[in-house]
C-alpha cells in the first residue's frame, strides 16, 4: 500500500502546531503540582472549553453516527442525551467535592479517606481499566478516522496520533492541556457548523428522508425499543464515566468555587449538539442505502463522499484534535493518579524536582502503553464503551452516596460495587451488552440503599476535610 505522505504531513503541520503551543505554555510550569493540576483557577471560559476539550471525544463525534446508524433518530438522540445529562449531573457533585474535601487532588483522595483500603485498591484498578480501555477507544478512532479518509494505513494512523500527543501532552502538562483547549474547542465546532450542512446542501433534507422512510422506516421511530433501551442504559454508563473519572474531579478542583455550576452545566449544553450534528451524517447513509466497511466510519465515510476533499478535510482535522485532546486529558488524569495515589504514598520524601520528572516519564511510558493496546481492533468504540460502561454503572451510586449520606459504610460500599460488576457482566454475556449496563446500576442501587439502611454507618464528614487541610498546609510550606 502506497503511503500518502502528503496527507501525513497536513496532520505533521498541526501536530508541530500543538507541540509548539505547549512547549510556550510549558515555560511556565516549574512544580510537579502545576505539571498534575496547573496554575490557579479556571474561569468559565478556560473551565468550559477544558470540560468540553476532554468530553468531546472521538466516541461523540464517530460513535454517535454509530448509534445513530444502528438505532435511527431515536439512537442519535439518545447519544446525546447520555453526555449532556452526565455533565450537568457532575454539577452538584463538584460543588459538594469543594465543601467536603476542598484542596484534595484527585479522586483517589476521596475514595481512599471515604471508605476502605479494600475499596480504595478495587476502585482504582477498576479505574485504571476503564481509563485504559478509554485510552485505545481514542487510539482506535484516530486510525479508522486517518485510514478512512486520507488512506494512511491503521496502525501507521494509530501511532502517528500517539507520537504528536504524547510529545505536548509531556511538555507542560494539565497547563498545556487546558491552554491549547480552547484552540481545539473552535476546530471541533467548526466540524460541526460546516460539515452536516454541507453534505445536506449536497444531498437534500427530503430525498434523505424518503430513503430512510423506504430502505429502514423502522429508524424513523422515535419509540424503537432499541433507542430507548440505549438512551437510559446510556445515561447510566456515562454518568458513571463522569463520576469515576479523574479528569472530571481535576477539572472540579481546578475551576473556582463560585463559577463551578455554570461551567459544568454550559458544558453539558454545548456538549449535548456536537454529538446530536455529527449523528446525522448517519441518516444520510440510512437514506441513500450506502454502508461503510466498518459501522463506526460511517461519519467520515458519508463526508467523504458528499463534501468532497475540503469537508473531508475539515472533519479530519476537527475530530482529530477532539481524539488529540482526549488522550492527552486522559494522559494527564492517570499521572495525577500514579503520582498523588501511588508514587507519593511509596517514595513521600521525594522532592518537586524528582516528582516533575517522573511526572514526565510516566506520561510517555502511558502513551507508549495506550499505543500498543490500541492497533488490534477488539471492538468498535460505542461496543467498548457499552462494555466498559457495565463497571461505570456499577460505581454511581457508591460515589452519590458517599458524598452525600453518612449512612453508607465500606463493606456496603465494596459489596454493592463489586456485586453490581459481577451481575452486570452475566447479564452482558447471557441477555444483551445495554441490559448488563442498566443491571450493574440497578444492583449497585439496590446494595447501597438496602445495606445503609440494614447497616447503617456514622461517617464524621471531617475525616474528609481534613485531607484538604493537609494539602493546603504542604502547598503553603512549600
Amino acid at each position: 500500500m502506497t503511503i500518502p505522505w502528503g496527507n501525513i504531513i497536513v496532520i505533521l503541520i498541526l501536530g508541530v502546531i500543538f507541540i509548539v503551543s505547549s512547549w510556550f505554555i510549558s515555560r511556565k510550569v516549574s512544580t510537579a503540582d502545576e505539571y498534575i493540576s496547573g496554575n490557579g483557577k479556571l474561569g468559565v471560559a478556560f473551565g468550559t472549553t477544558s470540560l468540553l476539550a476532554f468530553w468531546i471525544t472521538g466516541n461523540t463525534i464517530m460513535a454517535a453516527p454509530e448509534a445513530a446508524y444502528g438505532m435511527g433518530v431515536i439512537g442519535a438522540i439518545a447519544y446525546s442525551f447520555l453526555g449532556g445529562v452526565a455533565v450537568v449531573s457532575f454539577s452538584p457533585l463538584g460543588k459538594r467535592i469543594h465543601e467536603i474535601i476542598p484542596n484534595g487532588k484527585t479522586v483517589g483522595d476521596f475514595y481512599k479517606n471515604r471508605f476502605d483500603k479494600k475499596n480504595y485498591f478495587f476502585f482504582m484498578v477498576m479505574l485504571f481499566i476503564y481509563m485504559f480501555g478509554l485510552l485505545m477507544t481514542q487510539g482506535i478512532g484516530g486510525g479508522l478516522l486517518l485510514e478512512q479518509i486520507f488512506d494512511v494505513p491503521y496502525a501507521l494512523a494509530v501511532v502517528l496520533t500517539f507520537i504528536i500527543v504524547i510529545a505536548y501532552a509531556t511538555m507542560g502538562g494539565f497547563s498545556s492541556i487546558t491552554g491549547i483547549a480552547f484552540f481545539q474547542v473552535m476546530l471541533i465546532f467548526i466540524v460541526v457548523i460546516v460539515v452536516p450542512p454541507l453534505v445536506y446542501f449536497s444531498t437534500g433534507i427530503a430525498p434523505i428522508y424518503t430513503g430512510m422512510a423506504q430502505f429502514a422506516p423502522e429508524k424513523l421511530d422515535l419509540l424503537l425499543p432499541a433507542g430507548i433501551l440505549f438512551m437510559f442504559a446510556g445515561a447510566m454508563f456515562a454518568i458513571g464515566e463522569v463520576f469515576m473519572d479523574n479528569t472530571f474531579w481535576q477539572r472540579a478542583y481546578a475551576v473556582r468555587k463560585d463559577k463551578l455550576m455554570s461551567i459544568f452545566g454550559l458544558a453539558g449544553i454545548g456538549w449535548f449538539f456536537v454529538p446530536l450534528a455529527t449523528a446525522t451524517l448517519a441518516f444520510v447513509a440510512i437514506g441513500t442505502n450506502q454502508a461503510p466497511a466498518e459501522v463506526n466510519q460511517v461519519a467520515p465515510f458519508i463526508a467523504q463522499i458528499y463534501g468532497g476533499n475540503f469537508v473531508s478535510w475539515v472533519f479530519l482535522v476537527g475530530v482529530w484534535s477532539a481524539l488529540a485532546s482526549t488522550i492527552a486529558a486522559i494522559l494527564n488524569a492517570l499521572v495525577s493518579l500514579l503520582i498523588h495515589d501511588i508514587y507519593q504514598s511509596i517514595n513521600p520524601r521525594a522532592d518537586n524536582a524528582k516528582l516533575l520528572r517522573i511526572s514526565k516519564i510516566l506520561t510517555v511510558v502511558i502513551g507508549i502503553l495506550a499505543l500498543l493496546i490500541s492497533l488490534p481492533k477488539f471492538l468498535t468504540m460505542l461496543q467498548m464503551l457499552i462494555f466498559l460502561g457495565v463497571i461505570n454503572a456499577a460505581f454511581v451510586f457508591p460515589i452519590i452516596y458517599g458524598l452525600f449520606w453518612r449512612k453508607l459504610g465500606a463493606t456496603v460500599s465494596f459489596i454493592a460495587s463489586i456485586l453490581a460488576i459481577a451481575v452486570g457482566y452475566i447479564v452482558y454475556f447471557t441477555v444483551g451488552d445495554l441490559q448488563g449496563v442498566v443491571a450493574s446500576g440497578w444492583v449497585s442501587f439496590l446494595v447501597c440503599f438496602a445495606g445503609s439502611l440494614i447497616k447503617p454507618a456514622s461517617f464524621n464528614w471531617n475525616k474528609l476535610y481534613r485531607v484538604g487541610q493537609s494539602h493546603a498546609s504542604e502547598v503553603e510550606r512549600k
